[in-house]
């Protein structure tokens, strides 16, 4: 591994130097037809643009600016930077360096009450989380507050007490609800949810009572907290995996209209986990990729109306496209993308043709990637 003490992971973890993988032999973008087919269903390019040399640990699709085009939020090991989309997939630099605070993931909605989109920013080795404040042109300020002071590595966003407004459920070397006042200020709720380190977080409604849990990809054991409707939360007893899970992302995978869980683990196959409605997962079984699977986004990356998923590998790992055919089994488009350390990825149609882009954050002061969607 490249400059191994700047890996991102929890300080309870054993780093492992002499790690390795394999590279497939292929280089990375070459197309290999899947089942000895010779059409590529859905194919990727590189844009072409080299973005920042920082070490990029995340990465948000979101309109800052309120021009209509998706822009790029990237959390770096130093400075945070916003990337500015012309409306053709072209980015720019605004010109902003975001506290120097090895910031691991934000995510952002309005925090605030004023109609655009804030950044709540899940800061690492034991440096508080921070609140990023929009003006609403994509200038954003620092509110002033410090957020504990454990070491954190994913955030997501929502009401999960039923006032209005967006609350934070933040993991990492521990897990901690901040309760929002409405304004933008948030207080902790005071729960001590397990103890386990974690990775990443996601939150919906996976058992159908109207509220969000949380879906919570660990060091060990993934595991699924279930929401009373006032914000309080208890594990739901389910242990999913036991491996070193580091991203996860829930859709309807499936097509029964309920929230399943695609977890991306390292070192190990990725996982598949079938929700039956009330919350109760199970392992569809399938063992996807060989790969040291960082982040994962899902969409529909080929237009067919089912979530398809798009995989950011770490350690020089090419990036990898799987597809659904829409009952939740999915298969390899074919391509590896890239031969970075990808820790980060975001889906959004940066450049306007109606399909799902792929914004890549590079680790080890490598730039990041914007791959487009060839589909059309």
């Amino acid at each position: 591994m490249k400059n191994s003490a700047y890996l991102p992971m929890p300080i309870t973890v054993l780093v492992f130097l002499l790690m390795t993988c394999t590279v497939p032999k292929d280089e990375p973008g070459d197309i290999i037809p899947p089942n000895g087919q010779e059409e590529i269903i859905v194919q990727f390019s590189d844009s072409g643009q080299n973005l920042g040399d920082s070490s990029g640990l995340g990465v948000d699709l979101i309109d800052v600016d309120s021009d209509g085009y998706l822009d790029a939020f990237v959390s770096n090991s130093d400075a945070n930077k916003v990337w500015i989309n012309n409306g053709s997939g072209i980015f720019t630099d605004s010109g902003q360096a975001l506290g120097n605070s090895y910031s691991h993931n934000a995510d952002f909605g309005d925090l605030d009450g004023d109609g655009d989109l804030d950044a709540f920013v899940a800061n690492f080795a034991g440096i508080p989380d921070k609140i990023w404040l929009n003006n609403g042109k994509g200038i954003f300020t620092d509110s002033g507050q410090s957020l504990g002071n454990s070491s954190s590595l994913d955030v997501d966003l929502g009401d999960f007490d039923g006032d209005g407004d967006l609350d934070a459920f933040v993991v990492g070397d521990y897990r901690k609800i901040w309760l929002n006042d409405r304004s933008g200020n948030f207080t902790d709720s005071g729960q001590t949810l397990g103890l386990t380190d974690s990775w990443s977080v996601e939150c919906a409604d996976v058992d159908n009572d109207g509220d969000l849990d949380a879906i919570v990809a660990n060091i060990g054991p993934n595991e699924i907290w279930l929401n009373d409707g006032s914000g309080n939360f208890s594990d739901s007893g389910q242990a999913l995996g036991n491996v070193d899970s580091r991203g996860v992302d829930i859709g309807d995978l499936d097509g029964d209209n309920d929230y399943d869980a695609f977890f991306t683990n390292y070192n190990q196959p990725d996982k598949i986990y079938l929700n039956d409605g009330s919350g109760v997962f199970t392992d569809s079984g399938q063992n996807l990729g060989n790969g040291l699977g960082y982040c994962i986004r899902l969409g529909d990356l080929n237009n067919d109306s089912d979530l398809d998923a798009f995989i950011a590998n770490y350690d020089n790992k090419p990036n990898i496209v799987w597809l659904n055919d829409g009952t939740g089994i999915f298969t390899s488009n074919g391509q590896y993308l890239g031969d970075s350390s990808s820790v980060g990825v975001d889906l959004g149609d940066v450049d306007g043709d109606g399909d799902l882009d792929a914004f890549i954050a590079n680790y080890f002061d490598e730039p990041d990637k914007v791959w487009l969607n060839d589909l059309h």
